[in-house]
């Protein structure tokens, strides 16, 4: 069966985004199929919305302060890094790079937060081969640096960003290479840098309007994802059917921070749009209406953030003036049905 694009899935329920491989057929996350995403010149803010399917899930028997146990689980044959995704709700995920047995996955403190006969799904983690291809895909290419080039900038939890383009006389070897567009000329490891589904990935076009196709699985089910002071860069995580109120909460479920009869001390999600960005945060007093509502930041407007699609928004800006926090995004209810 031919796979649909995602955009027409958004009106059938994604239904139609089965393929027939076995890796589809085997995914404990389905519908399945493909997204393509354009690069234009300058900045462009996207996320990876499909993802590598689930190669194990089970539930949880004991928990430590720095583990999770599955007694009936063998990980003795995974290799590589994955997400952990705890299945209660929470929408709690983290990164797990080495597994401490068979049955035990390392984490930080879960104990307040899960419970033994809570579930679990461990998929891979996306990485700058499995998304753009070891030699760089459709990427626009450097030629001995980074002139004409793509470069992909990763979020580095501190504010900053990791680089990276594709090079086709990589100056230290002189052979084609991904290299760090820190000006160190260092060949890197694709397959060894981490494309973690909640961070958003801001990519500097070079050299004319490109695309890219992210394949994989869609998530069901909510995830977490952490802020820290400033801009965050994070993914919309949906591939179809979201909104500013399924994603954030019609009441602002999410908890992000509110204004209170203007923007002062609000969290602001910036939605990118031709040529700039469409800026929402959740006002506990709305100067227009004197209730609580979702307000456009530039001009006061309330806003129905169920009429604000993020189909056309894979990467977002959510900017925090406040300290670091952790809060949810949910998913379109019509997912609980597929």
């Amino acid at each position: 069966m031919k796979t649909k694009t995602l955009k027409a899935a958004a009106a059938m329920g994604l239904t139609a985004l089965l393929v027939g491989s076995a890796a589809a057929q085997e995914s404990a996350s389905k519908p399945v199929g493909y997204e393509t995403l354009t690069i234009q010149d300058g900045f462009n803010y996207l996320g990876l919305r499909l993802h590598e399917a689930p190669v194990a899930s089970g539930t949880i028997t004991a928990i430590d302060a720095d583990s999770i146990e599955d007694s009936a689980a063998d990980f003795s044959a995974l290799n590589g890094s994955y997400i952990l995704e705890i299945n209660n709700g929470s929408g709690i995920i983290q990164e797990v790079v080495a597994f401490n047995s068979a049955t035990e996955i390392p984490t930080v403190d879960l104990t307040g937060a899960v419970a033994v006969d809570d579930t679990y799904t461990l998929r891979p983690v996306a990485t700058l081969e499995s998304v753009f291809g070891a030699d760089g895909g459709d990427l626009d290419a450097g030629n001995a640096g980074t002139g004409g080039a793509d470069q992909v900038w990763i979020p580095d939890g501190a504010g900053g960003f990791d680089k990276y383009y594709y090079d086709n006389t990589n100056l230290t070897t002189f052979v084609a290479a991904w290299t760090n567009a820190d000006g160190s000329n260092a060949v890197v490891d694709p397959a060894s840098v981490s494309l973690v589904y909640t961070d958003g990935l801001v990519i500097v076009g070079a050299g004319g309007a490109n695309t890219f196709v992210v394949t994989g699985s869609v998530k069901l089910t909510e995830t977490n994802f952490a802020l820290s002071n400033g801009f965050n860069y994070i993914s919309s995580v949906s591939p179809a059917g979201s909104t500013l109120a399924s994603m954030f909460g019609t009441d602002n479920e999410s908890q992000l921070d509110a204004g209170n009869a203007g923007t002062g001390g609000a969290d602001q999600v910036w939605v990118p749009v031709n040529g700039g960005f469409d800026k929402y945060y959740y006002d506990n007093t709305n100067l227009t209406t004197f209730v609580p509502e979702w307000t456009n930041a530039d001009n006061g407007a309330a806003v129905d953030p169920a009429t604000v699609s993020l189909d056309d928004a894979s990467g977002l800006i959510i900017v925090n003036p406040g300290a670091a926090q952790s809060n949810s995004a949910g998913v379109p209810s019509f997912y609980g049905t597929l």
